[in-house]
C-alpha cells in the first residue's frame, strides 16, 4: 500500500472534498481520509440545501469570495454534468432599520450588485406565500439560490477520485505529527506521510489539534422541513420563493428554502447548545418543533404539517469569520475552518485556496482575515 503522498487531507466534507479535487486535477498525489462516508448526516454538511447570496449582511468583505465561489460552482456543474445548484433568487427580510436590511444594502451598494427594494405591499404582490407585517421591507437578490450539498461533495470527491485522488472513508485519524520535512498521519487502520497535510475536519479540528487551543465551539442546531396539505399550491416552489433571511424581531432571524419536494425547509438563527460533536444530542424535541411551527403560521400563508427535522453542528469561532491558515508552529500543516454556520456556499473556492496553499501559490483571495493570530489577544 502507497503510504507516501504530496498531501493528505484530513475530513472530506465541504472544504476537503473540494481540496481533493482541486489538488488531484493539478497532479498532486492526494490521500483524503474521513472517519465517516461522505456525504454523511453526522457533520455540517448535509440536509439537502444551502443558501448562496452575494449581497451578504455580515460583511461586504465576503462578496468577492462568493463571486469566486458561485463561479467555481457553476464551472464544476458544466464539467461534471451534475445538478448542484438551483436558482431561486434570495429575498432578505427585516424593518428598514434592522441588521440584515441595512447590511445587505451596503454590500449590494458598495460592489453595485442587482437588486430591488420592496415594501410590504410589494412582497405581499410578488411573493404571496409570504405574510409580512406592516412595517416589513425586504431587499431582492436576483443572483443567488440554493446549492444541493451532497451532490457537491460527491461530485468533488467522484471528480477527484477519478483524476487519482486516493480516498480513504470509515478511517479516524488518531494523531498528526510535523517531523520537519514534512507529517506523519497515524489513523485507526495505518500509518501516512505526506509533505503538506490540510486538516478541514469541521468539528473535530480542535480535537486533531490540541496545541493549537481554537477558540472554537461546537453548537447543535435543528433544521424543519413543513410539508404543504395543499397539493396543487405552488406558491412555495422554487420559481415562486426565493431562500429567504428573515429578521422578524430585533436579534431574532429565521432563514429558509422554497419546497424541492419535500415541504419548505425552515430553521431558527437562535443559539443552540454546545458540546462534543460526539456526543450530539440528535433526538428534536417537541417544542423545538413547535416554535418554528408559530413562526410557519405567523409569516407563511401556508396550511402545514411538520414533515421532519435534521440535526446539524456549527463551528463556530468567536468573531464567525472562518480560519484558513498555516499552523503557526508547522508550515506544512495547514488549518481550514471555514465554518460558524456560514462557511459551505464558500466551498468550492477554499478548496481551490487550499490546493494553492499546499502547493506553493499565492491564494487568489487575501487571507488575512482568516488568519490564526487574530485570536492572540
Amino acid at each position: 500500500m502507497d503510504t507516501n503522498f504530496d498531501v493528505i487531507i484530513i475530513g472530506l466534507g465541504a472544504a476537503g472534498s473540494a481540496a481533493a479535487y482541486h489538488l488531484a486535477r493539478g497532479n498532486k498525489r492526494v490521500l483524503g481520509i474521513d472517519r465517516f462516508r461522505p456525504p454523511h448526516v453526522f457533520g455540517s454538511s448535509h440536509g439537502e440545501s444551502r443558501i448562496i447570496r452575494q449581497a451578504y449582511f455580515e460583511s461586504p468583505m465576503y462578496v468577492p469570495f462568493v463571486q469566486a465561489a458561485m463561479g467555481a460552482w457553476l464551472e464544476l456543474e458544466q464539467i461534471s454534468g451534475e445538478k448542484l445548484f438551483v436558482k431561486s433568487k434570495s429575498l432578505t427580510l427585516g424593518n428598514a432599520a434592522s441588521t440584515v436590511i441595512q447590511g445587505v444594502l451596503y454590500s449590494a451598494e458598495q460592489y453595485n450588485l442587482k437588486h430591488q427594494y420592496l415594501d410590504c405591499g410589494q412582497i405581499r404582490q410578488i411573493f404571496p406565500a409570504l405574510k409580512p407585517t406592516a412595517d416589513t421591507v425586504a431587499v431582492l437578490e436576483e443572483e443567488a439560490g440554493l446549492l444541493l450539498p451532497e451532490a457537491c461533495i460527491r461530485t468533488h470527491l467522484d471528480l477527484a477520485a477519478r483524476a487519482g485522488a486516493v480516498l480513504h472513508f470509515d478511517e479516524q485519524v488518531m494523531s498528526i505529527k510535523a517531523n520537519g520535512s514534512g507529517v506523519d498521519v497515524t489513523t485507526s487502520t495505518g500509518r501516512y506521510g505526506a509533505g503538506q497535510v490540510i486538516v478541514s475536519a469541521g468539528a473535530w479540528v480542535s480535537e486533531l489539534l490540541p496545541d493549537l487551543k481554537l477558540p472554537l465551539s461546537v453548537e447543535r442546531r435543528v433544521v424543519h422541513w413543513f410539508k404543504n396539505t395543499k397539493a396543487d399550491d405552488l406558491r412555495f416552489l422554487p420559481d415562486k420563493l426565493p431562500v429567504y433571511i428573515w429578521e422578524y424581531k430585533p436579534g431574532q432571524m429565521f432563514y429558509g428554502f422554497p419546497d424541492l419536494g419535500n415541504g419548505i425547509k425552515i430553521a431558527s438563527t437562535k443559539k443552540g447548545a454546545t458540546g462534543n460533536p460526539d456526543q450530539l444530542n440528535r433526538k428534536v424535541d417537541p417544542a423545538e418543533v413547535e416554535a418554528l411551527a408559530e413562526i410557519v403560521r405567523n409569516y407563511f400563508n401556508l396550511d402545514a404539517i411538520h414533515a421532519q427535522a435534521s440535526v446539524c453542528m456549527y463551528t463556530n469561532t468567536p468573531d464567525e469569520h472562518f480560519i484558513i491558515d498555516r499552523h503557526p508552529f508547522h508550515e506544512n500543516i495547514i488549518v481550514a475552518s471555514p465554518c460558524s454556520g456560514h462557511g459551505f456556499k464558500f466551498s468550492s473556492m477554499v478548496g481551490q485556496l487550499l490546493s494553492q496553499m499546499a502547493s506553493g501559490v499565492d491564494p487568489d483571495i487575501d487571507l488575512q482575515p482568516f488568519r490564526l493570530d487574530r485570536f492572540n489577544s
